[in-house]
């Protein structure tokens, strides 16, 4: 049995390795998953001195990412990191076959936890159209506060980590604010990828006070006419159970066709 190394690196270390990986799939990962494994440990899988893959593990001892060079017994070392770094499961997504092979060859369970969408080429997608009197427009610095109170109440996130997030979005001009009687009611983001271009993530929330009312579709319809004016290629998710949200990215224009999975090794 060959001997392989697993060491723990710098994700900056792996950059040829991921642009490899980034090929190897048939559509762009979503960009929310994308930032998840930027955050978590990156470790280089070595033989005979020589990093012939990596893999990506959260806190959660779950693996996020795995590729290594096909002239190797990738299921000999998928076995070997489940050992050593005490694996106890996967987020696996339908875009990444070897990977999601690998994980069936060991899963307990699976349950699907998100929706990916994507445009079709030349799909025709309406004008947006929103409330009487309400102003959708880029959010900037002076916003920054507005914004992050807004989601931290809507969707209960992290202000330390909204204030960062939103600043970086405002700073690339990639965050949107729907402004009503001067109350910000609703926020949308198109965030260009920078390691998967010309992909771009697209992203709303709605008050919980202006929801059913086609918002959230208006914003994506001007989101992605955005993007078909800077030639860019839209992809979206949504956690599978948030029915809403499915219907209104559905009913913009997005057609739903890969899945992130959950997948339980014990």
């Amino acid at each position: 049995m060959t001997d392989f190394l697993i060491n723990k690196t710098n994700a900056d270390d792996l950059n040829t390795l991921k642009k490899e990986f980034l090929k190897s799939i048939s559509t762009p990962r979503d960009g929310m998953w994308e930032a998840f494994v930027t955050m978590a440990d990156h470790y280089s899988i070595n033989h005979e001195n020589n990093v012939i893959g990596y893999c990506v593990i959260n806190e959660e001892h779950k693996i996020l990412q795995f590729h290594v060079d096909k002239k190797f017994d990738q299921s000999q070392i998928f076995k070997q990191i489940i050992s050593e770094k005490n694996a106890t499961g996967a987020f696996a997504s339908t875009v990444e076959p070897q990977f999601l092979s690998l994980c069936m060859d060991h899963q307990k369970s699976v349950s699907v936890n998100a929706l990916m969408y994507q445009v079709q080429k030349n799909t025709p997608i309406e004008k947006a159209k929103f409330p009487d009197r309400s102003e959708f427009k880029l959010m900037d610095e002076a916003s920054l506060e507005t914004a992050v109170q807004f989601a931290h109440k809507t969707i209960g996130a992290d202000q330390g980590w909204l204030n960062y997030y939103y600043l970086g979005l405002i700073k690339r001009k990639e965050l949107f604010g729907l402004w009503l009687a001067g109350e910000l009611i609703a926020t949308g983001e198109c965030r260009v990828s920078d390691i998967q271009k010309p992909a771009a993530d697209l992203g709303m929330i709605v008050s919980n006070d202006h929801r059913d009312m086609g918002i959230a579709t208006n914003i994506i319809r001007h989101l992605l006419n955005l993007c078909n004016e800077r030639n860019l290629d839209s992809i979206c998710s949504t956690e599978a159970d948030n029915i809403a949200a499915h219907k209104a990215i559905t009913k913009s224009g997005f057609i739903s066709g890969h899945r992130i999975l959950e997948i339980s090794f014990t």
